[in-house]
């Protein structure tokens, strides 16, 4: 059984935290697009939501992929 490097915990870690951050930032998106509040703003935080968490997962799997050596 081989152990992990350094660098494999650091990525894991990483990732890790990028998931929360993105579970974050998807429950925002969620609750700013379910707001029965008649205001605009609520639109402006939830309309870009979807770019943002593919841009999150983007680096997600560059960080893992960089770690995987």
């Amino acid at each position: 059984m081989q152990g992990k490097t350094p660098s494999q915990h650091k990525s894991e870690i990483a990732v890790v935290v990028i998931a929360l951050l993105t579970f974050v930032v998807g429950l925002v998106g969620h609750l700013a697009g379910a707001s029965y509040a008649n205001s605009d703003a609520f639109g402006y935080i939830a309309a870009p939501i979807p770019l943002i968490v593919g841009i999150i997962a983007l680096v997600a799997y560059k960080i893992a992929a960089n770690g995987d050596h």
